[in-house]
């Protein structure tokens, strides 16, 4: 979902062995990359060791397709709203063409690929708490090919500014036809899209302690990034901003993730946010819905805050003025 489809050409022989996550994401490209029709809905995999993406969502949002009126056969438009928020809409563009091997592998593919459940329950999460992004600076890390979360916000909150990344060309490009789709909704709120990759510390160098908030969803999976990702939150965070992530625990990688970060941050972990998403999380389980699993599926949420003293400063965390207040 975060950083570049191409090859990283600057990583450490440590950083280059790839994850057992990135290999399945390798494998979902080659089963894709030998589909000729249109995708339109998450690919079920069928091999050993890939998640079998027949649980897509916990219904929190309500999705109909609108009438295709562009010229280019890669992507159709669907209304994304919530029955809880009558207020709430934005027109999403999901990419339904054939996607090549070439979109899907290096480790920031798979926003490509769906809306997974940890950004419906980020949206969800958005749209109950959008007085926290009030005339605020946010950003999304990794939003994949709709950041369906940061427009939740750019559309409804009068947040100040929303920075919506992702390191995938193609994602991004996807993202900045929504944005001109919904511009209407924006009100004073200034939308941005950019691409932003978590290895490149002279892409986001002069976004420093820019927002209040960061928004992330489904991002910790990638052995080899993770300290990355943790660089870029806390250098793109004020001294006094809030990072709101959801994650599955995804054979423990979230715990990881957990572990290096309270090395420069206080972690605060919630499985149980939400009335709804809980009981139907619950109800999932207990029914056997197919293809559930607790552990690829259940998005648990992370409240991270920056350290007033690092304890001890991850390894390429810089303590800047910038970055202090």
């Amino acid at each position: 979902m975060a950083s570049g489809s191409k090859t990283c050409h600057s990583l450490s022989p440590r950083r280059m062995v790839m994850s057992a996550a990135r290999q399945r994401w390798r494998l979902l490209g080659q089963v894709i990359a030998r589909k000729r029709g249109r995708i339109t809905r998450s690919p079920e995999c069928q091999s050993t060791g890939i998640s079998k993406r027949r649980f897509s969502s916990y219904g929190l949002l309500s999705t109909q397709p609108l009438e295709n009126d562009e010229d280019s056969d890669d992507g159709a438009w669907f209304e994304h709203t919530c029955s809880e928020f009558p207020q709430f809409s934005v027109d999403i563009r999901l990419l339904t063409g054939p996607l090549g091997i070439e979109e899907l592998t290096g480790f920031n593919n798979t926003g490509n690929v769906c809306i997974w459940p940890s950004e419906e329950v980020l949206t969800y999460h958005c749209l109950h708490h959008m007085e926290s992004f009030r005339d605020k600076a946010v950003c999304e890390l990794g939003g994949g090919m709709t950041c369906l979360a940061g427009f939740a916000i750019a559309a409804f909150s009068e947040a100040k500014e929303i920075l919506l990344t992702d390191g995938n060309e193609v994602s991004v490009d996807n993202v900045k036809l929504i944005i001109e789709r919904n511009k209407g909704s924006f009100g004073h709120t200034e939308v941005n899209a950019s691409v932003l990759r978590w290895d490149r510390d002279d892409i986001y160098k002069d976004l420093a302690g820019r927002f209040d908030h960061i928004i992330c969803g489904d991002c910790l999976f990638f052995d080899q990034f993770r300290e990355d990702l943790l660089h870029v939150i806390y250098t793109l965070l004020k001294a006094e901003g809030q990072v709101t992530v959801f994650a599955p625990s995804r054979s423990k990688t979230l715990e990881k993730f957990c572990e290096m970060a309270r090395e420069g941050f206080d972690v605060e972990r919630q499985d149980n946010y939400n009335d709804t998403v809980w009981e139907k999380h619950q109800q999932a389980k207990s029914s056997e819905t197919d293809g559930y699993d607790e552990d690829i599926h259940y998005p648990i949420m992370l409240i991270m805050r920056k350290l007033k003293v690092l304890n001890p400063p991850l390894h390429r965390i810089q303590v800047k003025s910038a970055n202090q207040g």
